[in-house]
């Protein structure tokens, strides 16, 4: 379901006509597609796939993340950049089976309401409009984004502390 992110017209455009590049990588519990998405956007100029080793480069310059519910999001906040929390399959049945129970608790959460984290969506035309939404404010904090940074009260001391002690009461 991650593809038809990264295959959107409408996103590519808006990424050729803004001249961004979308870097993007796969879990790597998805192995046989990595080779397939390697060679396809390996000429690509606005979407080129990314090889785990490069991650944390990537993550140090990138101006957005999109990604599932994952430690890089922690990482975003506490570089004050934005992120997207896109949870595409969060109604394929198999997701049960796939994820450990404590993470499908968490994104049933997310989905019915009982939790909630901004800049979390499960619909493709939702989360290619907050994408949209990003480049044209030149990849500003929204004010939601803002409070739940300031929230956090982010000091070198204090980070992992404070990481936890709001996660503990989200619920």
């Amino acid at each position: 379901n991650i593809i038809n992110l990264i295959e959107n017209r409408i996103l590519y455009e808006f990424l050729k006509k803004n001249n961004i590049i979308l870097y993007f990588t796969l879990h790597h519990l998805v192995k046989d597609y990595i080779d397939i998405y390697k060679q396809k956007y390996k000429n690509s100029k606005y979407i080129q796939y990314i090889i785990d080793n490069d991650i944390s480069e990537c993550l140090s310059t990138t101006s957005l993340i999109v990604s599932d519910f994952s430690s890089i999001i922690f990482d975003q906040i506490y570089r004050r950049k934005p992120f997207i929390i896109y949870v595409p399959d969060a109604n394929d049945p198999e997701i049960q089976n796939i994820y450990t129970k404590n993470y499908f608790e968490l994104i049933q959460s997310l989905k019915n309401g009982s939790i909630e984290f901004e800049n979390t969506f499960f619909e493709l035309n939702e989360t290619v409009n907050k994408i949209v939404f990003y480049i044209n404010n030149k990849f500003n904090l929204d004010k939601k984004l803002i409070h739940l940074y300031n929230s956090f009260q982010l000091k070198k001391k204090n980070q992992t502390n404070s990481f936890i002690n709001y996660l503990k009461n989200m619920q």
